[in-house]
């Protein structure tokens, strides 16, 4: 089941998905005609329904991740819109999705879809959004800004100030540097794949930034004194996730150590 809400003029979906002990919060954006990230396959009922009653013109994709694209094959055969997409992850977006059985019982899958090369603007009636590259979260990423609103669409290099798990292709050093790129940009309001609407948002990527600048540091004392990022994981982050046994350490906080 989702829930409909609207911000200004951006109407808002939410889901939950769950599985292995975990909840996430799903949230997809459509702003005048436009909608930024399709939701995962596994919310697909509801989420058919909602598509099935607006207006969509086109579709921004800020990566291919399932819970991101899981419905972009369904929009783009039923409703007939291009989606686009980081140019170096198209040929990922074009073979259907293969993820480890934990992720297709939270997310579900993702079936092939044609996207196009993802445009450095992208215009709407009343609106104009800047594609930023923010690697990070995934190496093809992007985030966009509308200025004149102070909103910036995050995708996942957001989701909260703190980080406790980070996927395998995750890379902390890169989320640093898209950090301090986007807080270079004039905007106030986050909107967020998985925490929804963030207020003060400038402020709250700041205190992620500082948060991954301070655990840099404290892991590069570590390895000064010749501990290994294992040894290092289980002092920083000691309490034991079912997460990463059940994803095989796919997921886990070892793989924030060993990128940052």
């Amino acid at each position: 089941m989702i829930n409909i809400s609207k911000y200004k003029d951006i109407i808002i979906t939410h889901g939950v998905c769950s599985g292995i002990g975990t909840k996430m919060n799903v949230y997809i954006y459509l702003v005048d005609g436009l909608l930024f990230d399709t939701g995962p396959s596994a919310l697909q009922k509801d989420t058919r329904e909602f598509f099935n009653r607006q207006v969509i013109e086109k579709v921004a994709l800020t990566h291919v991740h399932e819970d991101h694209s899981g419905l972009a094959h369904w929009l783009q055969k039923n409703k007939r819109v291009p989606i686009y997409l980081h140019p170096e992850a198209i040929k990922v977006a074009e073979r259907k999705g293969k993820y480890r059985l934990y992720r297709r019982f939270i997310w579900g899958g993702r079936e092939p879809f044609d996207p196009q090369a993802m445009p450095e603007v992208i215009r709407t009636e009343r609106y104009v959004f800047n594609a930023i590259d923010t690697p990070g979260h995934t190496e093809f990423h992007h985030v966009f800004h509308e200025k004149d609103q102070g909103w910036l669409i995050t995708g996942d290099l957001y989701v909260g100030r703190k980080l406790l798990l980070a996927f395998y292709e995750e890379n902390m050093i890169q989320m640093i540097a898209s950090l301090e790129k986007v807080l270079q940009l004039d905007f106030d309001t986050i909107l967020c794949s998985h925490a929804g609407v963030v207020p003060k948002g400038k402020e709250k990527m700041r205190q992620k930034l500082d948060f991954l600048t301070e655990l840099q540091g404290k892991v590069r004392e570590l390895r000064a004194k010749g501990l290994t990022d294992g040894e290092i994981d289980k002092i920083i982050y000691p309490q034991k996730r079912a997460v990463k046994t059940i994803s095989g350490g796919e997921w886990s906080s070892y793989n924030i150590i060993h990128t940052i």
